[in-house]
């Protein structure tokens, strides 16, 4: 082709060579369009399966936005018991399973572990602009920004570290190998009243450990109330996605 082309120059036959020119230029330009189309088509089939795993790390992220969400409520339920017990120890009397309970698990940590895999994912491989959606990326770095920010607050247990430093030595190795392997839930483990009242005495008498006790029920009402707010926002952009994905044309 070339050769003709180059022949066609020589002998100043311009219109042939005009048209050839034209049929490659043409070539070209289709070929391009078809890479073109091509590129879009994966972009929109990567889009998709990304759409897809947001929804699904939403969704896992609810339901450990719910299970934190009663893990706080547990957590200030056993502040409020020690705080009974150290104001009136016998008090302990009346449920002595929930003393040593309450006082090991109530500085356990009650927010929630948001790991942000697909959105992550995302960032880190510059691939955020796939999703086409303007609202949703804004939603998404809204949501994760919010909960970064009040993460440093959340996954904060200094006060709780101290509460353990002040009231260490008074649950027994066997009582907290059973806390903290869970068999307290399968009431494998029995307290006597007299070990219940000795609890509390012992916790009364360590001096600064009640006092940290509002603290940690503020620590983790915060959790509550950022949890709440999280699986809100969370619930909000499924529902975009869900949106999105009905109304997808790929």
């Amino acid at each position: 082709m070339f050769e003709r082309l180059r022949r066609n120059y020589v002998e100043k036959n311009y219109g042939p060579v005009a048209l050839e020119l034209i049929v490659v230029i043409v070539g070209i330009l289709i070929a391009f369009q078809i890479d073109r189309w091509a590129d879009d088509r994966r972009e929109r089939e990567q889009e998709y399966e990304y759409l897809i795993r947001l929804k699904e790390d939403l969704q896992f992220e609810i339901d450990g936005m719910s299970v934190a969400h009663e893990y706080a409520q547990s957590r200030i339920d056993a502040a409020m018991l020690l705080e009974k017990i150290i104001a009136d120890s016998s008090v302990a009397r009346e449920q002595p399973n929930n003393v040593p309970w309450a006082l090991e698990t109530v500085s356990w940590r009650s927010f929630p572990q948001i790991d942000a895999f697909v959105y992550s994912e995302l960032q880190n491989s510059g691939n955020l602009a796939v999703i086409e959606s303007v609202s949703l990326r804004r939603e998404l770095a809204n949501h994760y920004t919010t909960i970064h920010h009040y993460s440093r607050v959340g996954l904060d247990l200094d006060v709780q570290r101290q509460f353990v430093l002040l009231t260490a030595g008074i649950l027994s190795t066997s009582e907290i190998r059973a806390i903290e392997e869970d068999e307290w839930r399968e009431a494998s483990f029995e307290v006597s009243v007299e070990r219940a009242v000795e609890i509390a005495n012992s916790l009364s008498n360590r001096r600064g450990a009640s006092d940290l006790i509002p603290n940690i029920v503020q620590h983790h009402v915060f959790n509550q109330k950022v949890i709440g707010l999280a699986r809100d926002q969370a619930l909000k952009i499924i529902d975009q996605l869900e949106l999105i994905i009905d109304n997808f044309d790929g």
